[in-house]
């Protein structure tokens, strides 16, 4: 199939949504997050198991074709979504064409969104700052952030607020050691403070914050 074909092909397999904009069905983007949270903090060396076991590869060849987890996820996410029949080589370009179109944020659009490539200089910029990790279908990260203003009520001015989807931040989750959604990480002075994390609820993140901005 030509690339035409196989974006037909997604929209009739109920991965892909055309309206106004092009978008992942929820239940796509459900499956394939599924996915992701299984690979998104494993070792380098498990994943490329993984990715050598899938494509029927030695850990070698798997190291050379530089598939990233999201998109790893997007492919195992397909084959188990997908009815058709279709070559691996069309299930690659596939997971190319969803990896490129991307999922909802799960972040509130009133947060400044970072990702990996963008945490260092913002932790750098800000001494005083506000991490919060959010995820898909997540009942209690929903919670949050209906009391958003009241959590950014609860710090001085001059502390800046971001959040993060937890499925991209890979290497900032390993480095602050962050297992779990919706997290809070406070930051004072440059340097972590204090974590809440899970369902603790709006009040819970409240005095946290007021205890490290005292």
């Amino acid at each position: 199939m030509d690339a035409d074909a196989l974006f037909d092909a997604l929209v009739a397999e109920d991965v892909v949504v055309e309206n106004e904009t092009v978008s992942l069905t929820e239940d796509f983007e459900h499956r394939w997050s599924i996915y992701l949270d299984t690979y998104a903090s494993v070792t380098p060396e498990a994943f490329d198991e993984a990715v050598a076991d899938a494509f029927g590869v030695s850990v070698e060849e798997a190291r050379e074709i530089e598939v990233t987890r999201a998109e790893f996820s997007y492919y195992l996410a397909l084959h188990a979504h997908l009815d058709g029949d279709y070559s691996a080589d069309e299930i690659g370009v596939m997971a190319e064409m969803v990896d490129r179109i991307g999922p909802s944020s799960p972040v509130p659009d009133d947060l400044r969104e970072l990702g990996d490539d963008a945490y260092p200089e913002f932790l750098a910029a800000n001494p005083d700052c506000v991490v919060s990790i959010w995820k898909r279908d997540c009942a209690p990260c929903k919670a949050v952030a209906e009391d958003l203003d009241r959590i950014r009520d609860a710090a001085p001015d001059d502390v800046a607020f971001a959040g993060m989807d937890g499925d991209d931040v890979v290497e900032f989750r390993r480095e602050f050691e962050v297992d779990a959604a919706p997290a809070v990480l406070a930051f004072r002075d440059g340097e972590l403070a204090e974590t809440t994390t899970g369902g603790v609820g709006t009040e819970a993140i409240i005095e946290t914050l007021r205890t490290v901005y005292d």
